[in-house]
């Protein structure tokens, strides 16, 4: 059975060349659908990181055997370290480092952007404030379950991923995936069986509730 090593080895240097650029502009959409990174940079990243630093990291973990490559589970190689950079980039936007606030911006330039964190918003109507909340808190929860529902298809995943950057043709999202159109209208056909199928879940959640 091949592993990650040899399976780069087998690749032609062009070959390997497009697929870590192809990784490195997925890497760049997935960073950019963060809700908000602390560096207001989808390209510099907290803790130092940079989108450049995440692609190698997942070739690292994944070479190393840390992130173990199963090709009989997972055929395609790309689509995995696409999976390993989506785990290494939520890890990241999850890290105290990213979450900490700053108490005031941190140059000149970010008071122009409107208001920030460290500015006081006026206070919202309550009752708008709550249906706000509820709204967000159902469609995060919608997206969760679909994600949690594709488990099973890779590339249906990492064409939600894509979705959720601002990609929202095909055309775009197999630019961004590095794959054809045609695959990309193939699993557009699954990921709508999906909805469907989660749909029906939120409906019988919130049917028992109730």
């Amino acid at each position: 059975m091949r592993d990650a090593h040899q399976a780069l080895a087998m690749m032609s240097e062009a070959d390997l060349g497009k697929m870590i650029k192809e990784l490195g502009r997925y890497a760049l959409s997935v960073s950019r659908s963060k809700p908000r990174w602390r560096t207001d940079d989808p390209m510099n990243l907290p803790r130092g990181e940079s989108v450049d630093s995440i692609v190698s990291l997942a070739f690292e973990k994944v070479l190393t055997g840390e992130r173990a490559w199963h090709p009989d589970k997972e055929p395609d190689l790309k689509l995995y370290l696409m999976g390993v950079i989506d785990s290494l980039l939520s890890h990241l936007s999850r890290h105290k480092d990213n979450t900490a606030v700053t108490a005031m911006p941190e140059t000149a330039e970010h008071v122009d952007r409107g208001t920030g964190d460290w500015q006081a918003r006026p206070p919202a109507d309550p009752e708008t404030a709550l249906l706000v909340r509820e709204q967000k808190q159902y469609e995060a929860r919608a997206v969760q379950l679909l994600l949690d529902t594709s488990q099973d298809d890779p590339l249906v995943s990492q064409i939600i991923r894509a979705m959720q950057a601002g990609h929202a043709k095909a055309g775009e999202i197999a630019e961004v995936l590095g794959i054809a159109v045609t695959e990309v209208y193939n699993a557009m056909k699954r990921l709508d069986r999906k909805i469907i199928r989660t749909r029906e879940q939120l409906h019988a959640s919130d049917a028992s509730r109730q």
